[in-house]
């Protein structure tokens, strides 16, 4: 089933074997489709491996109990057309995700903050219940087909798909209907255009400029080498033109090149918007977020006039990492009078440590590139595809799914869900137009 054929025709054919093309796959084959994939991987699901850290997000059953679903789900979701991605996660929500993977014999289980897994923990065992379920249904995998080019007409079969197989055979599949499910730019396409981007450019549609998101940020600072591997809880705020756009808060973590962890892999998305038209980008770390500016002030005021007698250094151990008490003393100038006493702060440098603590200011310089990203947002344009279908408003039976669209969800199984649910209701809008 997994090996290379001859010329071959389909009812459907979907081209990339990512979580949308798989959904798709055994969706569409469950209602009677005459279906088959096209994969130039060696194997189905690759990207899926690299999900959750290895144990791959299915989905995120947090917003499922928020009192308005509608307005929760809309603000995880981003698109040239902020309503488009609604009308297809309300069709095919979380509760029937986990359903569908329940059916296939993969129980879910549900970790801190809503995030839901397979019950071992393992993305591998995603891979393996798709792979079975195909079996099942006799779907055709024809792996290492490189699609390089597609052709529409009117006449039946309307789709003829050539490819490039690993010895560079040619081979030219034909369907009735196609869809498009090849992913975007990060993971195994990273650094170069992915397929689907250009098949429907070829096709007439429209591809809004992919930059990447969900992916760490770089950071312009003299002494970021100081700063790596340094972990500690914080608010970020992502600044533009004097205005905070974003914030979140939880663990930050510091690296050679700028910083990374769940707050700034949630608002790089904002940052690289900003960054690809051109306009300056600052990121505003707070240090102390269970604290207002006051209640901080009066805390470190307490605590110097108790241990007037100590250095300023020693002060401080224990309340934060103390790699990052260097930085600090460094950047407020404190590192040239090492044995200054709590006792002897001017206060003119406690005004500075103060403003530190709560709006350390970085620039932003880049994100971390499509390599380390999660998720591609931009894509093809949504305002050329008819809503709730999927279907393109350009070519007759052609359908899109997954992330080669406009379309990009926050960090925590969000984007994963979108697969889903855009294979789900692009496979059943088929079935419909079939019937």
């Amino acid at each position: 089933m997994y090996e290379n054929q001859t010329s071959m025709h389909h009812k459907l054919f979907i081209i990339g074997a990512g979580a949308a093309g798989l959904m798709a796959a055994v969706t569409a084959s469950d209602m009677g489709i005459d279906t088959a994939i096209l994969e130039s991987n060696d194997r189905i699901g690759k990207k899926i491996l690299m999900t959750g850290d290895g144990r791959c997000n299915i989905t995120n059953e947090s917003t499922v109990t928020d009192t308005d679903e509608a307005a929760a789900l809309s603000r995880k979701y981003h698109s040239n057309q902020p309503e488009f991605p609604l009308a297809v996660v309300q069709q095919y929500g979380v509760g029937q995700t986990i359903d569908f993977f329940s059916f296939l014999g993969l129980p879910l289980t549900r970790l801190k903050g809503g995030l839901m897994y397979p019950m071992s923990l393992q993305a591998a065992a995603v891979l393996d219940i798709f792979q079975l379920a195909l079996e099942d249904r006799n779907v055709p995998v024809y792996l290492k087909n490189k699609v390089v080019d597609v052709t529409a007409s009117a006449d039946h079969p309307r789709f003829t798909i050539k490819c490039l197989t690993e010895t560079e055979e040619e081979v030219v599949y034909t369907s009735d209907y196609l869809l498009l499910s090849t992913g975007g730019n990060t993971g195994p396409n990273a650094g170069k255009e992915p397929p689907g981007y250009t098949l429907a450019e070829r096709l007439g549609h429209t591809l809004i400029e992919p930059f990447p998101a969900i992916v760490q940020l770089k950071l312009q600072y003299p002494n970021m080498r100081a700063l790596s591997s340094i972990k500690s809880q914080g608010q970020a705020h992502i600044i533009v033109k004097g205005k905070v756009i974003g914030s979140e808060q939880g663990e930050l973590a510091f690296t050679d090149y700028g910083i990374t962890g769940p707050p700034i892999l949630q608002l790089s998305r904002k940052a690289a918007y900003h960054l690809a038209r051109g306009e300056q980008v600052k990121l505003s770390v707070d240090l102390t977020p269970g604290r207002t500016e006051e209640e901080l002030i009066d805390f470190l005021e307490k605590l110097w006039e108790t241990f007037g007698h100590r250095t300023v250094a020693d002060s401080l151990v224990g309340i934060f990492n103390k790699k990052l008490v260097t930085v600090l003393l460094k950047e407020t100038g404190l590192d040239q009078q090492p044995q200054l006493l709590c006792q002897n702060l001017p206060p003119k440098t406690k005004e500075n440590f103060y403003r530190l603590l709560k709006r350390w200011e970085f620039k932003v310089t880049d994100t971390n590139g499509f390599t380390n990203a999660q998720v591609t947002a931009g894509g093809i344009d949504t305002s050329e595809l008819t809503r709730g279908t999927l279907e393109s408003k350009l070519v007759p039976g052609l359908y899109l799914a997954g992330e080669v669209m406009d379309v990009d969800g926050d960090f925590g199984g969000y984007n994963l869900q979108w697969a889903w649910s855009s294979g789900y209701v692009a496979a059943m809008a088929i079935a419909k137009s079939i019937q």
